[in-house]
This record gives structure tokens, sequence and C-alpha cells, in this order.
């Protein structure tokens, strides 16, 4: 589990840490679409369920992007603090990763 200390208060790491959490509901959503999905699309369905793969792997990007940004910003020069110890999506989770 990766754990931030939290630097002096940053107006950017602020403002980064609400866009992180903005993007973390969207994400979610189509995250619990996706999984939806898959339970009722039937297995014959090879065109649908290769783009809901698509779509899986999309959010997963999205996610790495998000928490690979939140690190650099972490450890740049620019004094941070963490925006939340909670994962960023389900995938973030199981990859135990936050």
């Amino acid at each position: 589990m990766l754990t931030l200390t939290p630097p002096p208060q940053s107006g950017v790491w602020s403002a980064i840490s609400g866009l992180a959490h903005d993007l973390r509901q969207p994400l979610s959503v189509i995250e619990a679409c996706a999984d939806y999905l898959n339970l009722v699309l039937p297995p014959t369905d090879h065109r649908a369920r290769q783009q809901l793969q698509l779509l899986e792997q999309q959010v997963g990007e999205a996610n790495r992007i998000l928490h690979e940004a939140l690190l650099k910003l972490h450890y740049s020069d620019e004094p941070a603090e963490p925006a939340t110890s909670r994962p960023l999506t389900k995938a973030a989770s199981a990859a135990g990763t936050y």
C-alpha cells in the first residue's frame, strides 16, 4: 500500500486532488456499468463483449494516468499533500495502488 506523507499545503495540490476526486466518480460509474453489462450480455454477443473489454481497459488506463499524475505531483519540487487514501477505482484497489 502506498502512503503519501503530507508536506506543506499547496494550492496546486488542492486543485489536482479536487480534480482527482471529480474524476473518480464518473470512472466508478463507468466501471459499475461495465460490470453490469458483463452480467447481462449474452456470451454469444462477441462484438459487444469486445467493446466492453475495450471500455474496461480504457477505465484502467484513465486510472493509471491519474494515479501517475498524482504521484509525480507529490514527488515534484512543489509541496503537496495527499488527496485521500482511498483507491481511485476498483482496479486500483485490486492492484493495491492508491
